[in-house]
């Protein structure tokens, strides 16, 4: 059970390009159910900073729909062309709401 006061907020620190982020890269993919081992590159993992902008809840995001992707193609790993060619979807109805 969690001892945090309800309404209690906290901030995390966001994510640098460091040993620590490429461990938490690594540990995602390694739990990512795709059939292929995704290896990226420097590069991608850079991308991959600047688009989440550091942001933990992003960067899974963002991980999550480069699985998704990675199953729907047939290709079942996430690629560094997967990662350079990824756009956010715009969700128009939850904009609006």
């Amino acid at each position: 059970m969690c001892n945090w006061p309800v309404g209690s907020q906290f901030t995390l620190n966001r994510w640098a390009a460091n040993e620590q982020f490429e461990t938490l890269l690594a540990s995602i993919l390694c739990n990512t159910p795709l059939r292929r081992p995704s290896v990226l590159t420097p590069k991608s993992l850079r991308r991959i900073l600047q688009i989440a902008g550091g942001i933990t809840a992003s960067i899974f995001h963002m991980i999550n729909n480069l699985a998704i992707d990675a199953v729907e193609s047939g290709r079942e790993h996430i690629t560094h062309e997967a990662v350079e060619n990824w756009e956010p979807k715009f969700d128009a109805e939850a904009a609006l709401a």
